[in-house]
């Protein structure tokens, strides 16, 4: 009789034990990565690039707002100078068009942990968003998601594909 009680305890223990590791936060990292991505797959609500109604007056312009993808050196969110004039010509962009929206995604190489990568990535697309207000840009107009490590844009692991994976990547969610 009291090894079957012990096996009950046992048993119940092992179940508090299960659901006491489960973590709170994963659905809501879940949810907020499904709210994100949806952007890219709701009809309607990306656009593919520039669109015809672009209000740039030169060929400059419109290849410079064409780049949305900004790189950066390891363990850093510190925007590069060769890429301030493309973000320049985005925040024009978004300046004039009051109504567009925008979402500045955060990436990072897949050194380090989770968390840090999840902040450094947010940092990287801040950056950048603090450029665009700047730079005129509404911030309601931007939304910042980090992605940290996991979207990654190279699998490999050499210095070259880690680089490619520290970027922040201006999405256009409404023209």
């Amino acid at each position: 009789m009291k090894l079957k009680q012990w096996i009950d305890v046992a048993l119940v223990c092992s179940v508090i034990a299960l659901v006491g590791c489960t973590s709170k936060h994963k659905p809501q990292d879940e949810l907020a990565i499904n709210d994100a991505n949806s952007a890219y797959t709701d009809e309607g609500s990306q656009s593919s690039g520039l669109g015809e109604d672009t209000k740039f007056g030169d060929q400059q312009g419109t290849h410079l707002a064409a780049n949305r993808t900004y790189y950066f050196d390891f363990d850093s969110n510190v925007v590069h100078d060769e890429d301030k004039p493309a973000i320049s010509a985005n925040a024009e962009k978004l300046a004039a068009n009051p109504s567009s929206k925008a979402m500045l995604e955060g990436h990072t190489d897949p050194r380090g942990s989770r968390e840090y990568n999840i902040g450094l990535g947010e940092r990287r697309a801040k950056a950048v968003a603090q450029i665009l207000a700047e730079k005129g840009v509404n911030r309601n107009q931007v939304r910042v998601v980090s992605y940290g490590a996991e979207k990654l844009a190279s699998s490999g692991h050499s210095e070259a594909d880690y680089q490619r994976d520290r970027r922040g990547v201006l999405v256009y969610l409404q023209q």
